[in-house]
């Protein structure tokens, strides 16, 4: 398990982090032209949370101008029988969240880079370029259409977009669950028998040959078969492998077989680089 530090801003919290073996469906949402978003859910100390960001950002950010992080945090009841609000009240804060954006899109430029729900408090977060008179138009919103709902406005500098670089953005841990998950779901709509052995593919790649050569000595010991050792089109990683072995498509499974070739890749300064199989069905 590792350990997740939050120090910003008005989240003030060490949550204690594990990933949640579960399906959930894609979530792809064009809330700006050509924005891309996923969603991930995490285990923590107090219950779970629940992470909504803009994915296609990472390699722009910080943009320029766009200094100020403004954000609004929204309270909800957790119950026993949910960390998150259920039924109408969840209805309600996706309608919040919708006329937050409707707002502040009519009177900003922004980027509305994604929420964080967590033990009571949902955040949405913004990057602004000017938040004069921002404030109060989400005042007049709440008064006249969510005068029951208790909320907050906050307004910081992030020049170098920690929050949504260090907070929202998935590490390469989340993403590999993320996209374990994606594909999961994949071979589990079309029919795949996870339960069944079948043979899956790997690669990964590095930046020297004997960074390969000693990770390669790693897996056989774990009885993975290499395919291929080749020279590819990469300038920081041009040396690959390919390898297989037979497992299972659980969750469970894939997440601790990928999470270890991670660790071994990352202890030569290499990168796993994924994973491909065939579906298995019921004859």
């Amino acid at each position: 398990m590792s350990t997740l530090h939050f120090t910003f801003y008005h989240v003030f919290m060490k949550l204690n982090f594990s990933l949640l073996f579960l399906f959930f469906p894609l979530l792809f949402v064009l809330a700006q032209d050509g924005a891309v978003w996923n969603t991930y859910q995490a285990k923590q100390e107090k219950g779970v949370s629940s992470t909504n960001v803009r994915m296609d950002l990472i390699d722009q950010a910080p943009v320029n101008g766009f200094d100020f992080l403004f954000y609004v945090k929204i309270d909800y009841r957790v119950t026993k029988e949910s960390d998150f609000p259920i039924g109408n009240k969840l209805k309600k804060l996706y309608q919040v969240k919708d006329d937050i954006f409707d707002a502040i899109n009519k009177s900003a430029n922004n980027y509305y880079v994604g929420s964080f729900m967590y033990d009571g408090n949902r955040f949405e977060y913004y990057y602004i370029q000017d938040a004069s008179g921002l404030e109060a138009k989400i005042d007049k919103l709440f008064a006249k259409k969510y005068s029951r709902e208790t909320y907050k406005v906050f307004v910081r500098e992030d020049i170098s977009w920690e929050l949504y670089k260090d907070f929202l953005y998935p590490n390469d841990e989340i993403k590999n669950f993320m996209s374990n998950r994606d594909t999961l779901i994949q071979l589990r709509n079309a029919g795949d028998v996870a339960e069944h052995a079948r043979k899956i593919e790997h690669y990964a790649k590095f930046p020297t040959e004997e960074g390969r050569k000693l990770f390669i000595a790693k897996i056989k010991e774990l009885s993975y078969t290499i395919d291929y050792e080749k020279t590819i089109d990469d300038k920081s990683q041009p040396y690959e492998v390919k390898f297989h072995r037979e497992d299972t498509t659980s969750m469970e499974r894939i997440s601790k077989i990928t999470q270890e070739l991670m660790k071994f890749a990352y202890e030569h300064y290499g990168t796993y680089d994924g994973w491909e199989t065939f579906i298995w069905t019921k004859k």
